[in-house]
């Protein structure tokens, strides 16, 4: 459980550095945060998760990115 409670800090981190331009209305690609986490599918869903519990749209399999609501 240890790897688990590291992965969701990491991911919280990593979203708070990423949430100043999803204010100014940016959109970020799925493939950008999958770069971010070096392709570590695991904190690339929970960052995703992180992303939905701060009222965030997180898209589909048709519309990858993320924005404002």
């Amino acid at each position: 459980w240890n790897q688990v409670d590291l992965y969701k800090q990491k991911a919280r981190v990593l979203a708070s550095e990423l949430e100043p331009k999803l204010m100014k209305g940016e959109k970020i690609s799925w493939n950008y945060l999958k770069e971010i986490c070096l392709m570590d599918m695991t904190l690339w869903k929970l960052l995703l998760r992180e992303f939905r519990s701060r009222g965030y749209r997180i898209g589909d399999h048709k519309k990858q990115f993320l924005a404002k609501k």
